[in-house]
């Protein structure tokens, strides 16, 4: 029995071992066909400026994001102009329905800006405490992908499912962790994918949930590594 034993789990280690340096293989393949590791890792501010569609209604905005995880959203919407922001502590924002002062955000809406950090959660993912495993393949729209569960060190769950021909994610789903969506899965198709200063992003993103349509942007036009102050992140004090 003992010896029955020690096969089963030499059979499970060495199945581990082999999905590890697969999802690894994934993984350089993804960085390497996106500009390379190293020009990913030397990104250190990106500036977009886009039209997001909900509803039916159009919103021109602005998103900002520096590392190691600072954020900043500014869009207009009925001749007035809303920022979301984030300074690596709050979460904070400005509604002029709401009046005109920044406050901070709910826990639900932080989370959007609070759980992403700038650099790939994929870079060095060993380093910062997540892990990766490849849970075989899926077709997401008529595409079969490879399907990649993180993990990150705080114990959220993502799902990212690579593009099995090019190996760039094209949909990515995530769980809410607050507010009335609680638990349920947010799906972020990606694709439309460009150039810019030798790095790829994906110009056209439609998020949904429960399979419909919540929010479509599409990019204009990406600026890396401007020169960004920390104020412009940064919760106003009153």
């Amino acid at each position: 029995m003992l010896k029955k034993t020690f096969v089963v789990l030499v059979a499970l280690v060495t199945t581990l071992a082999a999905q590890a340096q697969d999802v690894d293989a994934i993984l350089t393949k993804y960085f390497a066909n996106t500009g390379g590791v190293d020009k990913w890792k030397a990104l250190k501010s990106t500036k977009m400026e886009g039209t997001a569609t909900t509803q039916g209604i159009e919103i021109n905005g602005v998103m900002y994001g520096k590392a190691p995880n600072l954020a900043r959203q500014e869009f207009s919407l009925q001749g007035q102009s809303f920022v979301q922001a984030y300074d690596g502590t709050t979460a904070w924002g400005i509604n002029p329905m709401a009046g005109p002062e920044p406050q901070k955000l709910p826990e639900d809406q932080a989370e959007q800006l609070t759980s992403q950090t700038f650099e790939s959660e994929f870079i060095d993912y060993k380093t910062k405490g997540h892990t990766v495993a490849l849970e075989g393949k899926e077709t997401i729209e008529g595409t079969e992908t490879f399907k990649v569960k993180l993990t990150k060190k705080n114990g959220d769950v993502e799902y990212h499912y690579f593009d099995t021909e090019n190996y760039v994610p094209i949909m990515v789903k995530t769980f809410a962790k607050a507010g009335p969506a609680k638990g349920q899965a947010s799906e972020t198709y990606l694709s439309d994918y460009q150039e810019v200063e030798g790095l790829m992003f994906p110009f056209f993103i439609d998020t949904k949930m429960g399979g419909q349509s919540i929010m479509k942007i599409a990019i204009k036009s990406v600026k890396l590594n401007e020169p960004m102050d920390d104020k412009l992140f940064a919760y106003p004090k009153k």
